[in-house]
């Protein structure tokens, strides 16, 4: 009976294990190949840089960086920008923060390879990097539920975010962003509107990193911002907002951005 028992466990896991084989997703070897170049240092002059150093795992570093030629500077001194993430990033065109980056992926990495970090890559290798960039996807969210429901609290952000808030003027869609630039104050630069998908993890925020978590971006715009100039359409075209909050409205707000 030992025997049997043990030929008919045996039986069982080696049924385990081709079923495990056969149903591995194997990945597209450009991808795998993409995904090494992204970590090599060899398109840096120093031989020191990979596109993963502000990206690593396809994410972000949480740092700031002037970048030239593809950022500017003000009366002489460097712009830096926050290193965004590259998340969900085949959705998420216009390109850097004022979308001078266009929409081809390709020749802004291009760009970036060979302006930014100095060195040369050749049309395959680019192939592979680009193919590894666009197959990085948003994870699933660990502030949500896993069938995707809103506990109380984080409904009642979402009502905020949609109402009051006024942020889904510009944050709306799957991708949560609106694909046109803002300007805050009229007499500010235009910044290309980010997504807010995984912005619970993307600290710290806005172009400049000058808010520190996600409850200084909701105070910045509900106690300092009186207006918010929507340039793509023009002057009070879509709407100047006086954004006014109850600190448990931004309590709720906070909950709910958590799970986007």
């Amino acid at each position: 009976m030992n025997k049997i028992f043990l030929t008919a466990c045996v039986l069982v896991i080696l049924t385990i294990d081709l079923a495990c084989d056969k149903d591995e997703i194997k990945e597209d070897p450009l991808i795998t190949t993409g995904r090494e170049l992204f970590n090599d240092t060899k398109f840096s002059t120093a031989n020191d840089r990979s596109c993963g150093y502000c990206h690593p795992g396809g994410d972000m570093d949480n740092e700031q960086w002037h970048l030239p030629p593809i950022h500017d500077t003000t009366n002489g001194i460097p712009n830096k920008y926050s290193t965004p993430t590259l998340f969900g990033v085949s959705e998420t065109g216009p390109y850097l923060w004022k979308g001078q980056g266009g929409n081809d992926l390709r020749s802004l990495t291009q760009t970036i390879v060979q302006s930014v970090q100095g060195g040369t890559v050749t049309s395959d290798e680019l192939d592979a990097i680009v193919a590894y960039m666009l197959s990085l996807k948003v994870p699933a969210n660990p502030w949500k539920n896993t069938d995707g429901s809103l506990s109380e609290v984080q409904a009642r952000g979402k009502k905020v975010f949609e109402n009051q808030g006024h942020c889904i003027t510009c944050h709306s869609g799957v991708v949560l962003t609106g694909r046109f630039k803002i300007e805050i104050f009229k007499a500010q630069a235009q910044f290309d509107v980010p997504s807010l998908r995984w912005v619970f993890s993307t600290a710290p925020y806005f172009h400049d990193g000058s808010a520190a978590n996600l409850k200084d971006v909701i105070n910045h715009y509900a106690d300092s911002i009186t207006t918010v100039q929507m340039t793509t359409w023009g002057w009070n075209a879509r709407g100047i907002f006086d954004i006014s909050l109850t600190q448990q409205e931004k309590n709720d707000l906070f909950e709910y951005l958590r799970t986007l």
